[in-house]
């Protein structure tokens, strides 16, 4: 061994030295939170370059915490599987990319134990999978006790969704990891903007799950056998978006419920509600709401409100459940 090579091997050795130390100098837990999101306004139009608006929604939320293992691997615990992540279904994919690609970011070798509390219901439109693989980044570095911009944060859980479903717009993520709404478009960047409305915005799982794939295809299948009244109807979209947006920074909520119903008329013309859907649009309409929708792919998923006054977002709350949905949430959209 010459004596380059000694060099090498002693700075290896040192380096392998200061990762065993960092390794247990760890937090005895870390904790990972995120939040969902909801799509405001803009729904498939967005596909084809128009702007949509789309607000962190804190009505349901991620835990994650981390620990090290007890045992030699790494295992993780959640609602639809507990044990090692070597066999974990592929349906979480995205958690294990996520804390490969957290362990490997934090030069770290150790086995870990991921538990996640999540209240986010799957298949509903509002982000699960991109919250959970934020939720699960901020617990490893905050087990091992280390710095995470939001450039890092969104870069890791990007390249975890991108690795689990071979595609991501990136702004999951970003409302993930996010406590400000975003105005959005395929061609530019994502633009956050402040948010504060004497209003209550009012979420509905309708218990069907979303379709957004099938929702997605039938939208391109009626712009091919129809494209001038499909064009027509998306940039109607788009321009409601704008408009919102307008209404948003005027602090204008009754042109914002306008707005929303207007957005969800369009979107039955394009075949993507369902009866089931529009019957909890309805029932919010009749409870008072000053505007209704689907949120998201459409086909199932969810339904919102928006409401004056907290005792109105109760109101309407509850009779959207009455009409079919199967649990509700409403939040402020000002601080209390």
């Amino acid at each position: 061994m010459n004596e380059f090579e000694e060099f090498l091997l002693e700075q290896e050795t040192q380096l392998n030295n200061k990762l065993g130390e960092k390794a247990e100098a760890i937090n005895a837990i870390g904790h990972g939170y995120a939040h969902s999101k909801i799509i405001l306004m803009g729904e498939h139009a967005v596909v084809y370059d128009f702007p949509a608006i789309a607000l962190p929604f804190s009505g349901v939320q991620v835990h994650s915490i981390a620990t090290k293992s007890k045992d030699d691997v790494s295992s993780i615990d959640c609602m639809y599987f507990t044990g090692p992540l070597s066999k974990a279904p592929t349906s979480l994919k995205n958690v294990i990319c996520a804390i490969d690609i957290s362990l490997q970011s934090l030069k770290v070798n150790i086995p870990v134990h991921i538990q996640i509390e999540s209240t986010i219901p799957q298949e509903r439109g509002m982000g699960s999978s991109a919250a959970v693989a934020v939720s699960v980044i901020r617990a490893l570095y905050n087990l091992f006790d280390q710095p995470l911009d939001d450039q890092q944060l969104q870069y890791i859980a990007n390249q975890a969704e991108v690795i689990a479903h071979e595609s991501t717009s990136g702004l999951d993520t970003l409302l993930a990891s996010s406590n400000q709404p975003f105005i959005y478009r395929k061609s530019k960047p994502a633009v956050r903007f402040s948010l504060k409305l004497n209003a209550y915005l009012v979420v509905a799982d309708s218990g069907q799950a979303g379709q957004t794939k099938l929702a997605v295809k039938k939208v391109m299948k009626r712009r091919k056998d129809n494209p001038d009244f499909s064009q027509k109807i998306l940039t109607a979209i788009g321009q409601f978006v704008t408009q919102a947006f307008d209404a948003i920074s005027k602090g204008d909520v009754q042109s914002l419920g306008r707005l929303m119903t207007y957005n969800h008329y369009y979107l039955n013309q394009l075949g993507v509600s369902n009866e089931h859907l529009d019957v909890i649009v309805s029932a919010a309409w009749q409870a008072g709401a000053l505007g209704a929708k689907l949120t998201g792919g459409g086909l199932g998923g969810c339904v919102i409100a928006l409401a004056e006054t907290k005792a109105e977002a109760i109101t309407i709350a509850q009779a959207m459940q009455v009409a079919g949905a199967v649990q509700s949430w409403y939040i402020p959209l000002h601080k209390e």
